[in-house]
């Protein structure tokens, strides 16, 4: 063994590992520490015994870290986004990683994981790294790592396909589908108004504004889901853009002022049951009763597409269609909805028109030349 001014517990040598071994008890639990050679061995053990001085432990797993770290974290984000980070970790981080030391996470971990993923859409792909990297940046700052093994790993995932908006004959075949039914309501708040599930569920009547020149929507509340099922209701939107005030079309008007004179809820659609804010299970069946009456398949924000894209197809000022659509900037629209603001047909035909014509009266002018 080599020699130092100081005394080393017990070195051996493991057979199984074919490494040296000391085994020392550290908070509480007797831990191994492994090494190509003896000084490897008392090198790791000066590295823990300065750590536990500065009091750090480099033995906390990343389960027992992401605790302390989604203890804070979670006191400033909204509900919904508390249930994305729970989810990944829950269901797709911890179960792979979380019996390891944070200090022993390598990329390769990283790779494995995401490589496991690589069958889920990139969305959560992004979202399981981008969670990980936060915790590593936090371990970092708090002295417990010297490295994030996230930095640089691609998150990969299967892209999700692009949503296709209704034509105008599904939309006309769905709003004949749903009339009369406890859907129809929803259908045309999300189709006619471009209303957010969420929107939807949580709008009173006393944001509806029927009786002046201009009828309109001020959308201010929403309902989402806690626990899986519990409805919540709020003003807390999804950004500050979210809250506007949306004019009503004809045919969203008249479903509106007849539902209005019946109504015995303080919410636009209530459960059928309580007449208050609707759970998801409650949701679920009322959206099943759409689903099913058309051969397409639908979804709810696929009828919030739909309104945009009508908007951007009618020639609207991009601005505007932002500020109806609640986006937070005009490039998260430009971003989605380009393709039909700029590219139509009949803004691109005047320049390729030009573009040959030019060229065919070069090429006749050259052959006189000849």
């Amino acid at each position: 063994m080599a020699t130092r001014r100081r005394t080393y517990p017990k070195i051996t040598w493991s057979e199984s590992k074919q490494k040296y071994r000391c085994t020392l008890p550290i908070n509480g639990k007797r831990r191994d520490i492994y090494g190509k050679t003896e000084n490897e061995v008392m090198d790791r053990i000066d590295a823990l015994e300065a750590d536990a001085e500065s009091g750090i432990d480099r033995s906390m797993t990343l389960s027992e870290y992401s605790a302390r770290w989604w203890a804070i974290k979670a006191a400033g984000i909204k509900p919904k986004s508390q249930e994305v980070y729970i989810n990944v970790m829950t269901n797709h981080i911890l179960p792979r990683l979380g019996a390891l030391p944070m200090c022993e996470i390598k990329p390769l971990h990283i790779d494995e994981l995401l490589s496991a993923l690589k069958g889920k859409s990139s969305s959560l792909c992004s979202k399981v790294l981008f969670t990980m990297s936060q915790i590593f940046e936090s371990a970092i700052e708090n002295d417990l790592i010297q490295k994030n093994p996230c930095r640089g790993r691609k998150a990969g995932g299967i892209k999700t396909k692009a949503k296709t908006p209704l034509t105008r004959e599904q939309q006309a075949a769905l709003c004949e589908a749903v009339e009369g039914t406890r859907a129809e309501l929803f259908v045309l708040l999300c189709l006619y108004a471009g209303l957010r599930r969420e929107e939807a569920l949580g709008l009173l009547w006393s944001n509806v504004h029927l009786d002046g020149d201009t009828p309109y929507i001020d959308v201010r509340h929403t309902v989402t889901f806690e626990s899986g099922n519990t409805p919540v209701h709020s003003n807390d939107l999804k950004s500050t853009a979210a809250y506007r005030s949306i004019p009503i079309p004809p045919c969203l008007e008249s479903a509106l002022r007849r539902d209005r004179a019946e109504a015995s809820s303080v919410f636009v659609i209530p459960a059928v049951s309580t007449r208050q804010e609707m759970s998801q299970t409650a949701f679920r069946r009322m959206w099943d009763i759409a689903a099913k009456a058309v051969p397409f398949h639908i979804e709810p924000h696929v009828l919030r597409h739909t309104y945009i894209t009508e908007l951007c197809a009618s020639g609207m000022d991009i601005k505007k269609i932002q500020y109806l659509a609640g986006h937070a900037t005009v490039q998260m629209t430009l971003n989605i909805y380009s393709h039909v603001t700029q590219n139509r047909p009949e803004q691109l035909a005047p320049a390729i028109i030009t573009a040959f014509t030019a060229g065919k009266i070069a090429g006749n002018e050259m052959k006189k030349s000849l």
